[in-house]
């Protein structure tokens, strides 16, 4: 009676009780689930108002890219091909048809939110020392009404002591799951992430694959969720394959990951080497918006000068020095040399 007073009128409610063994089999797996890796952005800061704000948005679609070949590629997901249609077009369809594509790409690029870690519910309602040792196990009571969101969904626990409290995010995740089902979510969380097995994926550079499983299993302030991201970003930042990711919707995410922990060297290095100075200008762009306190910040460097941005950066704020202005040596070595080249071509044919 006393949990029915605690909900509100009209509602229907629902009760589960909760299976011992289903609890410590769940526990032990999400304990080796990447139990070393730190969740990552757990600070005092938010970082959801600045990836929201326009000018983040814009510079992280823009460094994401726009191969469509690998957009649009086939992809292992367990759904039927469709046959391609070969059709004729007038250049307003074309048009139009591309238009399309494009929209379709930008659905398929939409980034994952970044967001703050979630804290804990520690909510005690009631205590009914009374009612200890009364059950075996403790009952889960779920506000199953039609429209309400999960986050909003009122759930209360009574443990085998008698004490009423708000459900926590585990026992709330398990909850909507059974009652409002997410595809490609489970009750027990995917083998994959436990770590023996997560380091066989990520030996095999399958990054897309598991980030796009975390995002259908956990929610983006999940600490688990948070915890297999991190450490993606981590292998991909230590192994420098940064274009795995390229034309994917987690590459702004990893950006946005580097940036905020100040680890942006190896990828304006890989960036120079592969003359994409633009984007590794954005990239020291989206520096100064997350970090307003760099020395490089206030530097007044012309926005069609990318070299001059990055050396900005190079000088005053990067972390590898070194490394960066021997990568700017060399393209500006090879800018020169083809340059060279270029006027001896046309001095051949006599122009």
């Amino acid at each position: 009676m006393e949990a029915a007073r605690c909900l509100s009128a009209g509602l229907r409610l629902a009760f589960t009780a909760s299976i011992r063994t289903h609890t410590r089999l769940r526990a032990s797996q999400l304990t080796r689930t990447c139990s070393t890796v730190p969740s990552t952005y757990d600070g005092d800061r938010d970082p959801a108002p600045l990836f929201f704000s326009p000018k983040v948005q814009d510079l992280l679609k823009r460094v994401t890219g726009r191969n469509y070949n690998k957009i649009f590629r086939r992809r292992y997901d367990e759904r039927q091909l469709k046959a391609p249609k070969y059709q004729f077009l007038t250049d307003e369809e074309l048009k139009e048809q591309m238009e399309q594509a494009q929209r379709k790409a930008e659905e398929l690029l939409q980034m994952p939110p970044v967001v703050k870690l979630r804290e804990p519910i520690n909510e005690v309602l009631s205590r009914d020392p009374a009612l200890t040792g009364l059950t075996k196990s403790r009952y889960i009571f779920t506000d199953i009404s039609f429209g309400l969101s999960d986050r909003k969904r009122y759930i209360v626990v009574r443990d085998l002591d008698g004490t009423l409290r708000q459900a926590s995010w585990e026992e709330r995740d398990r909850m909507n799951q059974i009652y409002n089902p997410q595809p490609g979510r489970k009750l027990v969380s995917y083998r994959v992430f436990q770590e023996e097995n997560l380091k066989k994926v990520l030996d095999r550079e399958e990054y897309e694959f598991i980030l796009d499983l975390a995002c259908a299993q956990f929610e983006p302030d999940d600490p688990k969720y948070q915890q297999v991201a991190g450490r993606v970003y981590e292998t991909v930042e230590a192994r420098r394959c940064y274009q795995v990711l390229h034309s994917t919707r987690h590459y702004g995410p990893l950006c946005f990951y580097l940036t905020w922990n100040r680890k942006i060297d190896n990828l304006l290095t890989t960036l120079i080497q592969e003359e994409m100075l633009s984007e590794a200008a954005d990239i020291v762009h989206l520096f100064h918006l997350i970090h307003p306190d760099s020395k490089s910040a206030g530097q007044p460097v012309g926005s069609s000068q990318p070299l001059e941005i990055i050396k900005a950066y190079m000088e005053q704020d990067s972390l590898q020095r070194a490394k960066l202005q021997l990568a700017i040596q060399a393209y500006q070595e090879i800018v020169q040399q083809r340059q060279q080249y270029q006027e001896e071509v046309k001095s051949a044919h006599g122009a």
